[in-house]
């Protein structure tokens, strides 16, 4: 089926340009050896058994792998036992290094020097120093005075993709600029030396990890980006109090801190997310598919229609006393009565149009008679023009959720628990490794659109979609392991680094003929 007219559809006014992305690879020393650690833990008694069962029971759940994760010397067990180090100047030292590692590695790669940066923005959830993120990155890389910067903090995982909205903004406002996008979560302050399983979680699934992204509209660049924004949509359910107290970064009752994870996330995470697909479902869907989509809602209002006459008719069954006898409820509406089971996931939610979906409130829930009798259509994103899905990897149940509501099979949810596999829980760099991966391993043809998206406390969803400019394959170091020596070679002589070259070739060529024109005038002043 024939995809939809982008150029219609597009979402984010004026083109912006994804140029390229780096990584940050953390060093092999800093891997973390789980096996070692829970032995750590019994050896030394530093949890009780019944603490190191439970721990032991979420990480095999986990889909973390047991010894590739990254965690700082200060943090890991291997280098600093249970003695663990999360004072500030620990956190910067790990900020700093992998902040710094992937915006090195970005301006490496394009060939731009720092002062070739027009905005900054950065995003660290807990670790929001002062002089911020932001300042960091100035003075490590001596950036302009007149550099536009942000630093975002508090945002949570799904800031990586959230933000992307706020950098397209300020792109729309500043015409011919770059702008540079840093994601991070420093681990360090976000360790727990609690006791409350609520908030240990974290500390088996959080690891480290960085992405910097370049950013532009400036059209000269166009030939070299990598893909084009169709679409930005970001989502907050915060004015839900549920969805507000999902996860918080909080003492706990013996006054220690830790981010606290409340067994609704996935639930609220999901009534988010329908929201935010529901809106960008109509720009990524076949012509097939809203056709479909269309006829499931007629056939809906018709058989609500004549639900409501049968019922002015009177001509619903009754008992005795005249009442209508209602269905008795289902095993899980009695779950989801006491409490028991999650709200509606986002697979259930009706495809709309975006003037019909606006709003924040989540969609109506339905009594299982009246869904029996009008079922929504549940849109297959698989099936959908999107060819790429790059999902936030905060856990195995939180993939296993993204992957029913968008209904992908195990091959589109690949890239993501590849990065839960090898980086474990990254926040809000997750996506960014994921596309980092797709680069690597199997490469994007031109056209070719990418899902990214993104959840996270507060609760907030983002949903970005991007449509890819050119053939992208090239080797990045943090993806590396997973190729061979023979296709990492054949690939190291694919990628196409001439757009570096040509950059600085550019600055030559134009530094001489600057140089020339200062010869002609002096010449030419000298004649006179």
């Amino acid at each position: 089926m024939s995809s939809l007219p982008w150029s219609l559809l597009s979402g984010c006014g004026p083109r912006v340009f994804l140029v390229d992305l780096a990584v940050f690879k953390p060093p092999q020393e800093w891997r973390v050896d789980q096996d070692y650690t829970h032995k750590l833990w019994r050896d030394t008694q530093r949890y009780s058994p019944e603490e190191i069962d439970f721990q032991e029971r979420v990480y095999a759940r986990s889909g973390l792998s047991r010894d590739r994760a990254h965690l700082p010397p200060w943090l890991n067990p291997q280098h600093c036992g249970n003695d663990q180090r999360t004072d500030l100047a620990a956190a910067e030292a790990e900020a700093r290094l992998t902040m710094t590692g992937a915006v090195q590695a970005l301006l490496d790669k394009t060939g731009l020097r720092p002062s070739d940066i027009d905005i900054l923005v950065t995003t660290c959830s807990i670790y929001c120093p002062t002089p911020s993120l932001a300042s960091l990155l100035v003075n490590a890389f001596g950036m302009r005075p007149d550099v536009q910067s942000y630093s975002l903090g508090g945002m949570g995982c799904a800031n990586g993709v959230v933000a992307v909205n706020l950098l397209a903004d300020l792109l729309k406002a500043r015409p011919n600029c770059n702008a540079l996008f840093v994601t991070t979560e420093a681990t360090t302050p976000a360790y727990y030396r609690g006791n409350d399983r609520s908030r240990l979680v974290t500390n088996l699934l959080f690891r480290t990890g960085a992405a910097a992204v370049l950013l532009s509209n400036k059209p000269r660049l166009a030939a070299r980006a990598k893909y084009a924004l169709r679409q930005c949509v970001r989502v907050h359910t915060g004015a839900s109090a549920e969805a507000y107290g999902a996860i918080h970064y909080s003492p706990d009752a013996s006054g220690l801190n830790g981010i606290f994870l409340g067994k609704n996330v996935v639930a609220e995470a999901s009534r988010g997310l329908a929201l935010a697909l529901r809106r960008v479902a109509p720009h990524v869907l076949t012509w097939g598919q809203l056709a479909e989509a269309v006829a499931a809602e007629v056939r809906g209002k018709m058989g609500r229609g004549q639900c409501g006459k049968r019922e002015a008719s009177g001509g619903g069954k009754s008992g005795s006393g005249g009442e209508e006898k209602q269905a008795p409820p289902t095993a899980a509406a009695m779950e989801a009565r006491a409490g028991g089971s999650p709200p509606p996931s986002p697979s259930s939610s009706r495809c709309t149009s975006p003037a019909s979906s606006g709003g924040v409130s989540p969609p109506p829930r339905r009594s299982p008679s009246s869904s029996s009798s009008s079922p929504s259509y549940r849109p297959n994103f698989q099936q959908s023009t999107v060819r790429h899905f790059l999902l936030h990897a905060g856990g195995a149940k939180v993939l296993d959720g993204l992957g029913e509501a968008l209904q992908l099979d195990e091959g589109r949810l690949g890239p993501s628990r590849a990065v839960l596999r090898d980086y474990g829980n990254v926040s809000s760099s997750s996506t960014w490794y994921a596309l980092a991966h797709v680069e690597t391993e199997a490469g994007v043809r031109a056209g070719e659109r990418l899902m990214q998206v993104g959840v996270g406390s507060g609760m907030k969803s983002g949903v970005n979609v991007w449509q890819a400019l050119r053939d992208v394959r090239e080797v990045h170091p943090a993806w590396a392991h997973l190729l061979s020596p023979e296709q990492r070679q054949r690939l190291g002589r694919q990628v196409d680094v001439s757009h570096a070259l040509r950059h600085m070739m550019g600055r030559l060529m134009l530094a001489l003929a600057l140089t020339a024109l200062a010869l002609v005038l002096g010449a030419a002043g000298l004649r006179a």
